[in-house]
């Protein structure tokens, strides 16, 4: 009878400690399954992974004009997939600025989310000065990745076939 109380007990207290693990943080050596990007002036272009939804600019009249479907080719995924191991994001802050002295008017935003089958890792880099150059190291390569990514997705002919921005900034 005490063994299995003590058993229950023991039971108890290994859930109560799976509970209590945040699943915030990325391991670098995780296999990553989907990742997210925000990025450009005020945040207003997007791309999803999982659900392949490509958005020129979310600032239009009619929004839904600038939404597509993109899957990645295995190479873009595979070099997507890269270029996020290799930034290593469990590094970074949950908020970040890689610019903390920089500003401009107007902003950009950036926010990755990576997802894995264990957890899910988001920085989240709002509000921040335009541009993609940093003096520091570990702000650099977090901008030279998101340019790479932004890059790949910009390319595409799903992008290109979308509208012009209906509206510019200065």
């Amino acid at each position: 009878m005490k063994k299995r109380i003590i058993g229950i007990l023991l039971g108890a207290l290994f859930l109560c400690c799976l509970a209590g693990c945040k699943k915030d943080t990325l391991p670098a050596e995780e296999e990553i399954y989907s990742f997210s990007l925000v990025w450009g002036t005020n945040g207003i272009s997007s791309y999803d992974s999982k659900k392949g939804k490509l958005v020129k600019t979310s600032h239009a009249t009619n929004p839904e004009e600038y939404i597509t479907t993109y899957l990645l080719s295995k190479d873009e995924e595979q070099t997507i997939y890269d270029l996020i191991r290799e930034l290593d994001v469990s590094s970074y802050p949950d908020n970040y600025n890689p610019n903390p002295n920089l500003y401009s008017e107007p902003s950009m935003s950036i926010v990755l989310t990576v997802r894995t089958y264990t957890g899910n890792k988001t920085i989240s880099a709002e509000d921040i000065a335009c541009g993609y150059g940093c003096e520091n190291e570990k702000g650099q390569k977090f901008l030279t990745t998101v340019q790479a990514i932004k890059d790949i997705l910009t390319g595409t002919e799903a992008w290109k076939a979308l509208p012009d921005y209906e509206f510019y900034y200065e």
